[in-house]
């Protein structure tokens, strides 16, 4: 088993990205898709998958954490532009349609919290720098906080909950976003 420190052979990693797409993928319709579905659409066997995720909870805790990762990317890479924070606050809407179910498996499974903090606080921290750049162009109203982005946040997951399969989803997500930035544009 690869430590944090060697390198992944090159199948492995192949598998385990495909193993991560297939979840994407499952966990996009149901928060509680079989295991034995995700090794199948991925072309692996189920000791591979097993090896990568031991369960449920590490393979979603693995797409989560890697949501945030491109949060993070995205943010950094338009790192002064003034619509960031616009870009970004998009790419969490379109993350919170797409895997809305992922958030409800997290939520029921009380002994991650503290890892579902850590990645509320890595969010926060990525769109920190991108708020503070609307707000220098004033593009933003000057009193919204990064607590505010996290109600907006709440305000789209709770449209896509009432929404019924991916497509609708994401016009709810889509569309509720656009009515909060409407909201806090200046």
């Amino acid at each position: 088993m690869p430590t944090s420190t060697s390198p992944r052979r090159k199948d492995a990693e192949r598998n385990r990205l495909a193993i991560l797409d297939a979840a994407r993928e499952l966990f996009a319709d149901c928060a509680d898709p079989p295991m034995c579905e995700i090794a199948r659409r991925a072309g692996v066997g189920q000791a591979t998958l097993y090896r990568n995720f031991p369960d449920r909870w590490a393979l979603a805790a693995e797409l989560l954490a890697d949501e945030v990762a491109r949060t993070k990317a995205l943010a950094q890479e338009h790192a002064g532009d003034p619509e960031a924070l616009f870009m970004v606050l998009r790419h969490i809407a379109d993350m919170v349609a797409r895997l809305h179910v992922i958030g409800d498996l997290a939520r029921a499974d009380a002994q991650h919290t503290s890892e579902l903090r850590e990645r509320r606080r890595q969010l926060g921290e990525a769109i920190k720098r991108p708020l503070r750049d609307a707000k220098a162009s004033q593009s933003v109203r000057r009193d919204l906080t990064v607590q505010d982005v996290f109600l907006m946040i709440r305000m789209v997951r709770g449209a896509v909950d009432e929404a019924d399969g991916p497509a609708a989803r994401a016009a709810a997500a889509s569309r509720t976003l656009a009515l909060l930035l409407d909201g806090i544009a200046r």
